[in-house]
Order: C-alpha cells, then structure tokens, then sequence
C-alpha cells in the first residue's frame, strides 16, 4: 500500500509536502520524461515489464540457486526460496498489500531465506502477476452506511440491515482468504506461518480465523483495519439518535479519527486518477515513487512500482474493488480487526510497526493486549528508522525481529 503519513499537527502541510513530492524528485533519483513514460504505457500491457523486472530483483538479490519461480494452478505468481540447512522448518508465507506485490519484500528475500528452510512470496489474486480471479457478489448490496456529523456527534439517518452489511464484508474478504487456503492445499502444505504486511495483515487475520488449523503463527505488519470504529458494520445505531465521536481511542466503536478523509473520488479511482492525467500523471506518479521509496536503492524495483501504480492493467479493476468493499475513504475497516480477536486462536501473535509509522500504532497495541486477553501469546515492537514500509526502510532490524519470533 502506497504510504502517505498522517497527524493532526501535520494536516495543514500536507498538500504542500505531497505537492512537492509530486513536482521533483529528490536528489540521486535519475530524472523521467512525462510524456516518454506517458506514450510507453499509452497502449502496452504493463504485465511483460513486471514479469521482466520481477526477474531482475530476484537475481539482484543472488538467490538463484535457491529461488523457484511457478504460476500455481496457472493462477498465482509464487516464488518459492527452498534452503535446505535452515534452521526454521515450518513454511512461512510473505503477504504483500494493497497496490502491492511479493515483490515488496525483495530486500528480506536472502536474509530470511537463510534461515527459514522454505520461505514462500506470492502476489494474491489480482494483484502484481497473478491472474484475475472473477468476483462473483452473490448477495444483495444493502443501503449504504452514511453517518451525519456534527461538531463531535453524528447521527445516522435510517435503520441498516447489519445482517447484510457483514454478508457483503464476508464475500470480500473470502475473496482473498479462500485463495490463501487454496495456495496452501496446492502446495501440499501443513500449518504456515504468515508474515502480513498492511491489507495484506488485515486479509492474513481473516484468514487464520477462518482457517485456524491451516497457521501456526501470525506477524502482523503494520496492519491496515485494526481501529474499532463508527462505520463499522458490527455496531448497532439506532436511527435518528445522537452519538459522541470520540477521536482518541482506537478501541472504542465511537473512534473516527482527526485524520482528513480521502477525497471520494481519488479513493474510487485510486491510481487510475494518475493515468488520466496523461504525461502529467506519469510524472508525477514517477516522482512520487522516487521520494517514498526513496531509500530502497533499486532502480528496478522503482520502475516496477511505475509500472504497476501507472501501466494499463498493473492496478485491476478487482483488487480496487475489494478494497472499496472492505474500507472507508478514512481508511477505517467496515469489519475492524480488534472485533475479531475473540475468533483468533494462533500459537503466538507479533505485531511490528515502524517507528515513524503512520498507521495507528495504540491500535496495534489495544490488538496485542486483547489477544493476550484471549490467551494468545503476544509481543508487540517497533522498527526503528523506519515508517508503514518498515521492512523495505531497515530490513535488517525488520528480518532479525521476524527471525527472532519465528524461532521462540
């Protein structure tokens, strides 16, 4: 997911910083032409150049007699990193998320690889390689959820059908989660552990509730859809009753956050908004690129974020849609995490923020205490020199924590 930082002291200025984060990339990066970038993609699939830059990152990283590379079922890119004389047995799964792809984790391939005997990356359905598995809704939408607020309180002006708000969340998150259960079965494998980063975090929770017998253990990473919140389809609001917002406590169901919401048609859009703007987009999707992912030094990996945020079909139409089934514009979960702790039954939980994260880290907290609640083992740190892509910003203090918790 592409990682934009918020706080309410920085509100006012960010415009200003995304305006120029968006106008010049920062010192080093190699300069891009809009309208080259704009006619290269004008037509073309953005699917051969991410094949072909996916290969390149994989041999950069030096694990050619060690990497594996299949399309499974023909459906789902996964790279496989097989070592024999790893310490850590059990299979470990690299979850990427939103807007994202196994690619993601390119810089913790050959240190966790080193000591996990078979340490699998895939892109999920949809997303980066794989193929675009059909959504099939097959329950009826219901009215959607818009509250009305004012100052701190809000109101919501008709009764909803909770029962089919939380059907509809189900069909999209089983989206994901049935296509996890189904890798693993292809695979031919016993309990997995899972290492989940963002939407990916949030998609992996689901997944070992749904499955609890198919994980071992879980490594959320800066999970996305952790906060209680008052969009959330398990609260019960009556009509036409005033409720308190509280903006401070991500585990109350009354929390919605400082946070500015994203405008809706940026949300909706999401990086087709770039595409339209023809050469202009292009460059300014480029630029962008340069300066959030700025220390990651691969030049490869930079050019197949543009082309993913910016080709043709890098972005589908079907990952965009499961996002906007499972998320506010806030960035809220129509089903928040926290309310789901009690369906959670792993061996051990971690939770891992950076330390410059803009994701709610008292949220990743309130998770941690409710699991320990339940009496789920769990730990909770932060990465340090490091934001939401905490495993791209220090993959070294990111693969030694994830080492650490895997062989406890």
């Amino acid at each position: 997911m592409i990682a934009v930082r918020y706080s309410s002291s920085q509100s006012r200025s960010l415009p200003r910083r995304m305006a120029a984060r968006l106008m010049k990339p920062p010192t080093g990066v190699p300069r891009a032409s809009g309208w080259k970038l704009w006619a290269q993609n004008l037509n073309r699939s953005s699917k051969p150049q991410m094949e072909e830059l996916q290969n390149a990152l994989v041999q950069d990283v030096g694990l050619a007699d060690r990497a594996v590379h299949t399309m499974v079922k023909d459906e789902i890119n996964q790279w496989h990193f097989h070592n024999p004389n790893a310490r850590l047995k059990t299979p470990t799964l690299l979850v990427h998320g939103h807007a994202a792809s196994a690619m993601a984790f390119h810089r913790n391939f050959a240190d966790l690889s080193n000591e996990i005997q078979d340490l699998y990356a895939i892109d999920l359905p949809a997303n980066g390689l794989s193929k675009d598995i059909p959504l099939d809704i097959y329950v009826d939408r219901p009215l959607p959820l818009r509250l009305k607020f004012q100052d701190d309180t809000f109101t919501l002006p008709y009764t909803l059908g909770q029962v089919q708000h939380h059907a509809l969340v189900q069909v999209f998150e089983n989206y994901y989660v049935d296509a996890l259960e189904q890798w693993r079965r292809d695979n031919g494998l016993g309990p997995i552990n899972l290492v989940a980063h963002s939407f990916g975090g949030y998609l992996s929770f689901r997944y070992a509730t749904k499955y609890p017998e198919s994980v071992n253990k879980l490594c959320l990473i800066s999970p996305l859809g952790v906060e209680r919140n008052a969009f959330a389809v398990n609260n019960q609001w009556c009509s036409n009753t005033t409720y308190p917002v509280d903006r401070n406590n991500p585990a109350s169901k009354h929390y919605v956050p400082s946070r500015p919401a994203i405008p809706k048609f940026i949300f909706e859009s999401q990086t087709s908004v770039l595409r339209a703007l023809g050469p202009l987009g292009a460059k300014f999707c480029w630029n962008y690129i340069a300066t959030v992912y700025g220390r990651v030094p691969s030049l490869h990996y930079k050019k197949y974020l543009f082309e993913m945020f910016y080709g043709k079909d890098g972005l589908s139409q079907t990952s965009k849609d499961v996002f906007l089934g499972l998320f506010t514009n806030r960035l809220l979960a129509r089903d928040p995490l926290l309310d789901g702790v009690k369906d959670l039954h792993v061996k051990e939980l971690l939770l891992l923020y950076g330390d410059h994260d803009w994701m709610n880290r008292e949220a990743g907290k309130c998770l941690m205490q409710e699991a320990e609640s339940c009496g789920i083992d769990s730990e909770y740190h932060e990465v340090s020199s490091s934001g939401h892509n905490l495993f791209l910003d220090n993959p070294l203090e990111f693969d030694q924590r994830v080492i650490q918790f895997l062989e406890r």
